[in-house]
């Protein structure tokens, strides 16, 4: 980006675009009546599309996706190393920000990123069966996942760009709020068929047909949210002119109130991920929980995030970003210790956390987007959000890769606190909580 105006959104203003006969053609801005059908059209959108999310945890993980690794023989660093892998998603949101600099069209970039990150898994399904490989199936796997994720990763920017300047600012709140709970509806259903499929078919002995089953109905749902994408309309975007890379992403951090965000989102980056990949795997291994039983987890969380979600849009709206994210992220420091007090005959503990989950994490991630949106500036706000997804990314990385390191190292450990012995795995559920506790201060710091 050759100067930080180079670039202009067009909800609400005039773009225009200069066509190769050397004329102007002025585009309009959305009219009212295609913004609120645009906006329709992505919470239907998004509820499809969270079927995949959900079952192939394209986005945070999920228990499926460890699942997964593990059968086809995944340890603990690889594990970890699988926590760190949206990292190449995120990096190549900068990819996303450049191509929409240059064609100005974020609808192709969404509808052709998503759609060929999300069919990967039509390939990856199938690796439990092939036995022809030789063992090689995991590092496949590995290598699919990278590369759906970078796929993901560009299109995740230009979807965020789009959103953007479709939503009105002053209904973002509440208009997230209703989608989310659409989406969580969605997951709900796909968690619960999901996990009673895949333990179903585990009970015969037969759990690679069972993981192919439930990916393939993710792949379908992908290719019906695809056919909504094409449907939604976007705000007209002006392309810019040909920008050397370091002008495009240095626009955004030259502005300090978004920089101290993207600080403190890296932070939080680091304190969630170490411990992110290991949880459903914890529940697995060292709890003796069923698919069945962890899919009612998620779907108990899903379940009251059906009536936070849009209470928290509400109170972001009224009272703003900063009051609501700071409580939610204190909401969420006692929650890794749920999995902790847990034991394979008594998960009372793990079910206060799938219900306070509902309550906290609505928040998190509306008011992380929010703020996103709100403070990345409008001259760049492409790179802007590649800037914060690289960053932030930097901290899924290292969070990755040290949780799967930590939890290599203290697998045979025990760390006594207390009337409390933690072993393995609980150890870095007990780092994350701290982690987060700090991470509350940071946050009320930075929002002013």
């Amino acid at each position: 980006m050759g100067t930080p105006t180079s670039v202009r959104h067009a909800a609400h203003t005039t773009a225009a675009t200069r066509p190769a006969t050397g004329s102007i053609r002025v585009l309009a801005p959305l009219s009212p009546a295609e913004v609120r059908r645009g906006m329709r059209i992505s919470i239907l959108e998004g509820a499809i599309a969270n079927v995949h999310i959900t079952i192939t945890g394209a986005i945070g993980g999920s228990v499926f996706l460890t699942g997964f690794a593990l059968l086809l023989g995944a340890n603990s660093f690889q594990l970890g190393l699988m926590g760190a892998l949206p990292f190449i998603g995120q990096m190549f949101q900068f990819v996303g920000a450049y191509l929409e600099e240059r064609i100005g069209n974020r609808r192709a970039l969404v509808l052709y990123g998503a759609l060929a990150g999300r069919l990967i898994w039509a390939l990856l399904l199938t690796l439990p069966l092939l036995s022809v490989l030789n063992g090689a199936q995991l590092a496949i796997f590995f290598v699919g996942l990278a590369c759906s994720y970078a796929l993901n990763g560009i299109a995740g920017n230009a979807w965020m760009s789009w959103m953007s300047d479709l939503v009105p600012p002053q209904q973002r709140g509440t208009y997230f709020g209703l989608r989310n709970t659409v989406a969580a509806l969605a997951a709900m259903a796909a968690t619960f068929l999901a996990g009673q499929t895949l333990d179903a078919f585990r009970a015969r002995g037969h759990e690679a047909p069972g993981y192919a089953v439930i990916f393939g109905v993710a792949v379908l749902a992908a290719l019906v949210a695809a056919a909504l994408i094409a449907r939604q309309p976007e705000p007209p975007l002006q392309p810019g002119a040909r920008v050397s890379l370091a002008a495009l992403f240095g626009a955004p951090l030259r502005d300090q109130g978004f920089r101290s965000f993207m600080l403190a989102g890296t932070g939080w980056a680091l304190v969630t991920g170490i411990a992110t990949p290991f949880f459903s795997a914890y529940g697995l291994s060292v709890l003796g929980l069923s698919f069945a039983t962890l899919g009612l987890t998620a779907i108990v969380t899903s379940a009251v995030s059906l009536v936070f979600g849009p209470l928290v849009g509400r109170l972001q709206d009224r009272y703003g970003y900063r009051v609501v994210l700071v409580a939610c992220v204190l909401g969420t420091v006692p929650l890794p210790w749920g999995w902790i007090l847990s034991t394979p005959t008594n998960i009372t503990p793990l079910w206060l956390t799938a219900i306070f989950s509902g309550v906290f994490w609505p928040g998190l991630t509306q008011g992380l987007a929010n703020v996103l949106m709100d403070r990345a500036p409008r001259d760049c706000r492409g790179a802007a959000m590649a800037a914060y997804s690289a960053l932030t990314g930097l901290g899924t990385l290292a969070a990755g890769l040290l949780g799967g390191a930590i939890a290599t190292l203290l697998a045979a450990a025990q760390v006594t606190l207390g009337p409390l012995t933690l072993t393995g795995m609980a150890c870095i559920f007990a780092l994350t909580s701290l982690g987060r506790a700090v991470m509350a201060g940071v946050f009320w710091k930075t929002l002013r």
